[in-house]
């Protein structure tokens, strides 16, 4: 048994990590959390909104995902996401400001349509926020 698996994010506009990691966690759609190890059983998941968190060169590197499929294998994990992006690329003034104006537009919004759509902002930001932490 090795003891790293090979990660691999990927959304429709490229590449957002790649790297040999010790273990990690994604969200997924109907059960909660993964872990996962090298040597993993594999398995094919619909992935949910929430953070990928693994262990990369000894420390912990945090990434967002909103939706899409993740492949697990003995050696592999390869999650194919909607959108993702890492901690690190993330901007806390603007998030910060998005939230803070979705919130006041929620308060002003008529149609439940629109009412969904905001929540949903509100959702990642809150999200976003909480990848920085």
């Amino acid at each position: 048994m090795d003891d790293s698996i090979q990660l691999e994010v990927v959304t429709p506009e490229g590449k957002v990590f790649s790297s040999d990691v010790s273990e990690l966690q994604f969200p997924t759609a109907f059960r909660g959390y993964y872990g996962i190890l090298p040597d993993h059983t594999p398995v094919l998941t619909p992935l949910g909104d929430g953070l990928i968190s693994c262990l990369h060169n000894g420390k912990k590197t945090v990434l967002t995902v909103f939706g899409g499929f993740a492949e697990v294998g003995p050696d592999h994990v390869k999650i194919l996401a909607r959108e993702s992006e890492t901690a690190s690329s993330l901007d806390r003034e603007a998030i910060t400001k998005k939230l803070s104006d979705a919130e006041n537009a929620v308060k002003s919004s008529i149609t439940y349509e629109d009412q969904q759509k905001i929540q949903a902002v509100i959702s990642a930001c809150k999200l976003r926020l909480h990848a920085l932490e």
